[in-house]
């Protein structure tokens, strides 16, 4: 069966939210997931400038602006120890770069991060975070970050929580296959709109023929590999690199791609992959 790909993968997020000759899209996903009216909604550039020949470029998943308030939102397709922290150093860079503009720092506008994480093990569908003391005494006001539990939200809709559904629907859709996508877009037209173009993506050769599961994998794990290199020679991400190699070698077994080709790209010995075959 050819494979679907939906919301949760970057490369149709930022082709079907992130369009700026559309920003539609993007604009009615903001006020249903924050709960809020924007007027306008401007893209700002999404690369952060560096400021020391050692420092790593970066390019966030979005980075937009309405009216007064900063949104800035990653996908997060696992979750890692290391993730909040490479997060929240890209968010507080962004959060001075801009409260420093001008003469006088900037009291007015709000910065908000959001967190959308698969892989994270919580009961808790949402978490939001602030600068306080143990008192709840706001340290820094105008700041804030939102982390949104992806697998337990999109699992609403597999267990039919109608109350839930409606609350979190614009981001179950993002989680979920090609028949179940269909059934929650019924009858709400900007889901339907959403609908049709991811479908339109996956039914184009030149975009779903481009990756192989086996280039598929071994994106996933480079990447991680580069992420952990860059932002930390320790134990734990020496851990958490052996830990993603034995999730990148389950999820390639689970496409039935041959061992060789798992030892190949993964590096790890025949035993390791072996005993994760259950």
């Amino acid at each position: 069966m050819k494979k679907f790909y939906n919301g949760c993968y970057d490369i149709v997020f930022k082709t079907v939210l992130c369009d700026e000759n559309n920003p539609h899209m993007l604009k009615t996903f903001l006020e249903h997931i924050l709960k809020i009216e924007i007027d306008e909604i401007q893209f700002l550039q999404n690369e952060l400038s560096v400021s020391d020949v050692g420092e790593r470029k970066k390019t966030i998943d979005l980075l937009v602006k309405t009216k007064n308030k900063y949104n800035h939102i990653e996908l997060n397709q696992s979750h890692k120890a290391y993730l909040h922290i490479r997060n929240f150093c890209f968010f507080t860079n962004l959060y001075s770069k801009n409260t420093r503009k001008g003469k006088e720092f900037d009291l007015t506008s709000e910065f908000v991060h959001i967190d959308l994480s698969y892989g994270k093990k919580d009961e808790l569908e949402k978490r939001t975070y602030y600068v306080m003391d143990e008192d709840g005494y706001l340290y820094i006001e105008n700041m804030k970050i939102i982390e949104y539990n992806m697998d337990r939200i999109t699992d609403f809709w597999y267990s039919k929580n109608k109350e839930k559904i409606e609350e979190y629907k614009y981001l179950i859709m993002l989680g979920l296959d090609r028949n179940s996508l269909n059934q929650i877009a019924k009858g709400d037209k900007y889901m339907e709109e959403y609908t049709k173009k991811v479908e339109e993506l996956n039914d184009r050769d030149a975009f779903t023929s481009w990756i192989t599961p086996e280039e598929d994998a071994e994106m996933i794990l480079n990447t991680e590999k580069h992420i952990s290199y860059d932002e930390g020679k320790n134990e734990g991400i020496d851990i958490g690199m052996k830990q993603g190699k034995l999730e990148t070698a389950k999820k390639m077994l689970e496409k039935k791609i041959p061992i060789e080709t798992i030892i190949e790209i993964t590096n790890l010995a025949k035993e390791q992959i072996t005993n994760l075959i259950s």
